[in-house]
């Protein structure tokens, strides 16, 4: 995809969730508004922990096998 299309995109969807906070009642709003601030904060330490977990991860050798191969040079 090209990339000024999906940058497009994204703004656009954050446009409309703007929008959509500010028709919201107060309360309502700033109860979202946490919701997101903490799920924002898990996503992080999800994301961190996988980094983590992946890095103590010794890496796993490929084994590489060879076969043998006759050619006919006739």
């Amino acid at each position: 995809m090209n990339k000024t299309f999906i940058v497009k995109i994204v703004k656009a969807k954050q446009l409309e969730c703007e929008a959509i906070k500010e028709i919201l009642p107060r309360s309502i709003r700033l109860s979202l508004e946490n919701f997101e601030k903490d799920a924002e904060r898990v996503l992080k330490d999800v994301a961190i922990e996988l980094i983590k977990e992946k890095a103590e991860k010794p890496r796993e050798e490929v084994r590489q096998s060879t076969k043998k191969v006759q050619v006919d040079f006739s």
